[in-house]
């Protein structure tokens, strides 16, 4: 069986413009943002420290233009108004509602102790900004950045 060479290019210039005709889809797929959940106090007694800490990461995210390793950040801040209760339901909207990626915060041990279990059972990452507590060596998900003063027998030690 001999095929004509006319025929395969009528048959390659059929397909071509055929293909050509479809609608193609977009080459290029949007990635999400990145979403960073801030547990902070803007309200009561603890207010002050926790508005710098919102200032302080906005400020950040601003000079980088909301990216972080080629990927836009979208941060939602929530008010725990320096409460455990308070702190556990913003979490929960946090993870639930807006789908955060991470939670930075909160500010004190109280609320952190409050919402540790439900971040964990979330899977939640966790980077706990002020609160001095030993948790993290009781939960792998969770990071704390801040110091802690040890004392020994009266003496600070460093």
């Amino acid at each position: 069986m001999a095929v004509e060479r006319r025929t395969v290019l009528r048959g390659l210039l059929t397909t071509g413009a055929s293909l050509a005709t479809m609608k193609m889809p977009a080459v290029h797929a949007q990635v999400a943002p990145f979403k960073i959940g801030l547990l902070t106090v803007k309200t009561g007694p603890l207010a002050q420290g926790g508005i710098q800490m919102e200032q302080g990461i906005a400020t950040f995210l601003k000079e980088k233009s909301n990216r972080l390793a080629a990927r836009n950040i979208e941060l939602l801040v929530a008010d725990t108004g320096g409460n455990p209760a308070g702190a556990k339901t913003k979490a929960q909207e946090l993870i639930e509602r807006y789908k955060v990626n991470v939670i930075l915060g909160p500010l004190a041990a109280f609320e952190l102790l409050a919402i540790t279990d439900y971040v964990r059972e979330n899977a939640t990452p966790l980077v706990s900004l002020a609160a001095a507590e030993d948790v993290t060596q009781r939960n792998a998900t969770l990071i704390r950045l801040s110091s802690v003063l040890l004392q020994h027998r009266g003496n600070a030690a460093m």
